[in-house]
């Protein structure tokens, strides 16, 4: 006897201690956590350039280097001041009324200057030193080795200034420890004279085309330019985080800081990092992602949500839907009927269902077709008599064209389908 065969298209049958690997929480669980990444990898690749920590070594106020301004700007913010950060070329609303901190650079971004409108009050810092990034320590910087020189040339520092301001000049103390004596000048706040020991190289500017407003015993230290509200410090180090680290630099700094704000009432300061390669860049997912067009964004988001979860909930298959005109005999006469009723013109054919009605009936008593119309009625009406029917013949042909809309039609069709059965015995 030959053994059965088994049937094994189904399938092995799962164990009850195997485990399941694809769990459709975990799936869910799985497509959010991507959804999630995806977007928070979309959003940061958009505003990378503004999330930089900007601790580069470079002469800005990210920088926490010692010739960067990272120690003025926790100064300020310290003693209570409003601080920001520009990284645009123009300043608009509340910076307008702020004291504007540019400090000039030697690089790639040092013609972007040019590009400035210095239309509000501004404190103009010139460059000093030549540095290079600490090899050991981030942020850091070192000066340059000999035989390199460690200071920008002084026909450098007048060409920076060129698109503000022509023909000045400056010079340098080359002393690496020399006493400094600031002048007092009340309207600034410095009310008496000052004193600094151990300076290194005091840098000044001199020029027809400037207002001095600080002068020191070597020359003029803060310069305004007349007609506009636009300041120069030729030396960095009393601004920088070097010269800060002396706390009478430090004290003299904030005053100084507290005069120019005094003089064109403002309020507060910020720190213009656009010519040290900071400008805020505009992109098309930045632009999705800010107003107004945020709003856009959202909306597209929910619709999508939306139109996920109908996916998700959805039950079956969707409708399969036809042909609008059908093929074949059955289906041309149901897409007639089709446009009668759109149509809404189904009353009309009242008068053609009664004679349809009454050639049936002839047909099913062998009637002769060939009688005249008035022998037919009656013949009809003798027919209806005997039958036991309600209504005759004459009663139903007078009341063919009677029907003005859908229900006065359905009630005739019904008369008349009662009527022929009651005469031909037939109801199907």
């Amino acid at each position: 006897m030959s053994k059965a065969v088994q049937n094994t298209l189904e399938g092995r049958k799962q164990r009850s201690n195997t485990r399941v690997i694809f769990n459709p929480r975990t799936i869910i669980l799985l497509v959010i956590l991507g959804v999630f990444s995806f977007g928070a990898y979309f959003t940061l690749s958009g505003f990378s350039g503004d999330l930089k920590s900007g601790n580069n070594g470079g002469i800005h106020a990210l920088s926490k280097s010692a010739t960067g301004y990272g120690g003025l700007l926790h100064l300020l913010k310290q003693n209570g001041n409003t601080v920001g950060l520009s990284r645009a070329y123009v300043l608009r609303g509340e910076a307008k009324t702020q004291v504007r901190i540019v400090s000039l650079t030697r690089g790639w971004f040092s013609n972007d200057l040019d590009e400035m409108v210095l239309d509000t009050p501004t404190l103009i810092v010139m460059p000093k030193w030549r540095t290079r990034n600490h090899p050991k320590q981030k942020g850091w910087v070192q000066r340059l080795n000999k035989p390199n020189p460690d200071m920008l040339k002084l026909e450098q520092l007048s060409s920076l200034l060129n698109p503000v301001i022509e023909d000045l000049e400056f010079k340098r103390s080359y002393s690496d420890n020399e006493r400094i004596h600031i002048f007092a000048n009340p309207n600034i706040g410095i009310d008496e004279k000052i004193d600094f020991y151990n300076f290194e190289h005091m840098q000044t500017i001199t020029g027809d085309g400037i207002m001095p407003i600080i002068k020191s015993n070597n020359g003029t230290l803060l310069a305004r330019i007349p007609d506009t509200k636009v300041y120069i410090l030729s030396d960095p180090d009393f601004l920088n985080t070097f010269g800060l680290a002396h706390p009478d630099r430090a004290e003299f700094a904030y005053a100084l800081m507290q005069g120019i704000a005094k003089q064109n009432n403002s309020y507060g300061y910020v720190f213009d990092l656009s010519l040290h390669g900071f400008v805020r860049s505009q992109n098309l997912i930045k632009l999705a992602l800010t107003p107004p067009f945020l709003a856009a964004t959202l909306c597209l988001l929910a619709m999508g949500l939306l139109i996920g979860w109908q996916a998700v909930s959805r039950f079956g298959d969707p409708t399969r839907t036809g042909r609008n005109i059908a093929i074949g005999k059955l289906s041309l006469i149901l897409s007639a009927a089709g446009f009668i009723k759109l149509a809404r013109r189904e009353y009309k054919m009242a008068e053609d269902y009664a004679e349809l009605s009454k050639k049936i009936a002839l047909d099913k008593l062998h009637i002769a077709s060939g009688l005249p119309e008035k022998y037919k009625i009656k013949r009809l009406d003798t027919y209806s008599k005997f039958a036991g029917s309600n209504t005759s013949w004459s009663e139903l042909d007078a009341e063919k064209t009677s029907p003005t809309n859908a229900t006065g039609l359905m009630k005739n069709a019904q008369k008349l389908y009662k009527w022929r059965g009651d005469i031909t015995h037939e109801r199907n």
